[in-house]
């Protein structure tokens, strides 16, 4: 669970710890808190004992690693000195994942945070000038990419004893991004290549790839996020050039959800969550598996509101007024 993407948020303050929403009467919104130094918060991933990770920014300050326990207290994550860090994902023991970035983008290394707080730097392949963690399974093996003096970016894994292995590109693609992987090892990304478009792809985890199905052949796909099953969210353009918001099953048969929405995460009872664009603003919403659509409301006095991650207990997480926020649902 566990997703990338950068979204528009309003500047209006949140107000309320906790909110009811009017879109939903069964949906509450709460204030995952902020660290001592502020900044705007965004909660990028949450496990299923509903703790997320995230993030902090403050203008002209380093990026600050977040952990939120789900009751209003937020903790920095404490990562290299001098650096900014950024923490992407949490699986169900509570270790994370996540990037250290220096002034100059070779200077970047993915990081694996401990339940404790503490934190192992992971090793740059060889041949390779950085890396960055993205998701992490619940085995603790840690995902990313790699990427190289010409920028072209390889998928790699990272054993809990450090070890990284290359994980296998489709035919005709040459560089790749990662965006989710789930607790038991179905890793999601996207890939591109002189022989291949833009495509959204799943590796198994006996380390196989599948380039998942177009709308309309040629036409462009992207992977967002993976569940246990295999299932894949994500979107794609058909012959139109519209854009869809799509599930892929395991059997690799895709499935449209509306036109303009943009899907960020998968759970293992098959809701979906991401957001639609109305006007200028983002609006979060939830699919159920049976297709019924849940607006997820905003906090007082926002407008805009982007949700990353939706934990098996349908706990949602996100950003909403610069604040990191959680709705849950039913």
């Amino acid at each position: 669970m566990s997703r990338r993407a950068g979204f528009a948020l309003s500047t209006a303050l949140l107000a309320a710890a906790v909110v009811t929403t009017p879109a939903h009467a069964a949906t509450t919104i709460t204030d995952l808190g902020v660290l001592p130094s502020g900044g705007t918060h965004v909660a990028t991933s949450v496990n299923d004992a509903g703790v997320a990770v995230g993030h902090a920014h403050s203008n002209g300050l380093p990026s600050r690693g977040v952990r939120y326990d789900g009751n209003g207290t937020a903790t920095e994550l404490v990562g290299p000195a001098g650096k900014s860090t950024t923490v992407e994902a949490i699986n169900s023991s509570g270790s994370a994942v996540g990037t250290a970035t220096g002034g100059v983008r070779v200077d970047t290394n993915a990081l694996r945070f401990n339940p404790d707080g503490t934190y192992a730097v992971l090793p740059v392949p060889s041949g390779y000038t950085g890396a960055i963690g993205q998701a992490i399974s619940d085995s603790g093996t840690v995902y990313g990419v790699a990427t190289d003096v010409t920028r072209r970016q390889v998928p790699v894994s990272w054993s809990l004893n450090g070890v990284v292995t290359t994980l296998a590109l489709p035919a005709g693609a040459s560089t790749a991004e990662l965006t989710s992987a789930s607790a038991n090892g179905y890793v999601v990304g996207n890939v591109s290549g002189p022989d291949i478009g833009s495509a959204a792809v799943r590796w198994s985890p006996d380390g196989s790839v599948t380039v998942l199905d177009a709308l309309a052949v040629d036409f462009t796909t992207s992977a967002a996020a993976v569940n246990q099953l295999g299932e894949v969210v994500g979107a794609a353009v058909d012959a139109d050039f519209k854009s869809w918001g799509v599930r892929w099953n395991a059997d690799g048969s895709l499935n449209k959800y509306e036109q303009g929405f943009g899907p960020k995460s998968i759970n293992d009872n098959g809701a979906v969550v991401g957001s639609t664009l109305v006007g200028s603003n983002q609006v979060p919403v939830l699919f159920e598996r049976n297709g019924e659509r849940i607006d997820l409301g905003f906090p007082a006095g926002v407008t805009s509101a982007g949700v990353w991650d939706i934990n098996n207990n349908g706990v949602v997480v996100g950003s909403a007024g610069g604040r990191a926020v959680k709705w849950t649902v039913g």
